[in-house]
């Protein structure tokens, strides 16, 4: 074979080899969360999930509702296993994997904020039984979390 056809040859065979590893490649986590846990993005989206399930979270300030945004833990390139769709308060725990379980602190990890707020004191409740932050999310828990100021 003439050179020519071996560079040519070579080229693409390393441009397979390429493409092959970065398709294989694992979506690397997004959020470490307080508690160390990382919450990953999601390989295929909605696509092939594990588990999916949906808690309600309200938010209360001092009695005022509070907004949970829409589209939180999604970007362009990644939607986060925890992550939001719209501003209703649906949370949205998608796992690639089965058993794996996010806490109330991994909500407040993707929302980009503490759960403790300065000069606020704050109660959770999960369907009226108090809670604490660590508690895991399930499937249409409704799960409550009241301010009140100091």
């Amino acid at each position: 074979m003439e050179k020519k056809t071996l560079g040519i040859l070579g080229g693409i065979i390393i441009l397979v080899i390429v493409l092959i590893a970065v398709g294989n490649k694992q979506a690397k986590p997004v959020i470490l969360s307080d508690n160390g846990t990382e919450i990953p993005c999601l390989p295929n989206g909605h696509q092939q999930v594990a588990s999916h399930i949906h808690p309600s979270v309200t938010i209360f300030v001092d009695g005022i509702n509070e907004t949970i945004p829409a589209n939180i833990g999604v970007t362009s390139t990644c939607m986060s296993e925890v992550h939001t769709h719209d501003a209703s308060g649906t949370v949205h725990v998608e796992t690639a994997q089965l058993g794996v379980e996010y806490t109330i602190n991994d909500l407040f990890a993707v929302l980009g904020s503490d759960i403790n707020r300065e000069g606020l004191m704050h109660v959770i409740t999960i369907e009226g039984e108090e809670a604490t932050n660590e508690s895991i999310m399930r499937d249409n828990q409704s799960i409550v979390i009241e301010y009140t100021s100091l």
